[in-house]
């Protein structure tokens, strides 16, 4: 038996996607986090990488680089980010309050970015910072360090408030 089948190699790709579209969309927030991801992309920038993260005090791995981090209870979380350069320590509060230390302490401008906003906040030279009605979702931060000879900006990954 032989089945005919005459439309094109870019018809049957998008009817497929359409298939997969209705199957198994893709959540909301990928979509956001992916369409943030390319606002603010420099690539002069150090990535600073998730290393700690208190919602996983409970043995569970970390997930992998560039993953958002899950979320769970609603108390005090904690999160750190290292860089080559530059180590980026925060509280988050649940009344999303942002509570950052820089270490090495420096001063800096820290611009908290999210698929809907962003700001930038003043890290004093001891290197604290704090933020206000930080959105909820996918957030980053980015921090230029000031000063005579300013290192490159260091970017955390992307997490989920």
């Amino acid at each position: 038996m032989t089945i005919d089948f005459e439309a094109s190699d870019d018809e049957l790709m998008a009817e497929l996607a359409g298939i997969l579209d209705r199957a198994d969309p893709v959540p909301a927030f990928v979509v956001a986090a992916a369409k943030a991801s390319g606002i603010y992309s420099d690539l002069d920038e150090e990535l600073a990488a998730l290393v700690y993260d208190s919602d996983f005090d409970d043995g569970t791995p970390l997930p992998g680089r560039g993953a958002l981090a899950r979320v769970r209870g609603s108390g005090g979380r904690r999160l750190t980010f290292e860089g080559p350069a530059l180590t980026v320590e925060l509280k988050v509060q649940a009344e999303r309050r942002l509570i950052g230390q820089l270490l090495p302490p420096q001063e800096a401008d820290v611009e908290i970015t999210s698929p809907s906003a962003s700001f930038t906040v003043h890290a004093d030279a001891l290197g604290r910072f704090v933020a206000d009605a930080v959105p909820a979702g996918p957030v980053r931060l980015r921090c230029r360090v000031r000063g005579e000879s300013p290192a490159r900006p260091t970017g955390t990954e992307w997490v989920t408030l």
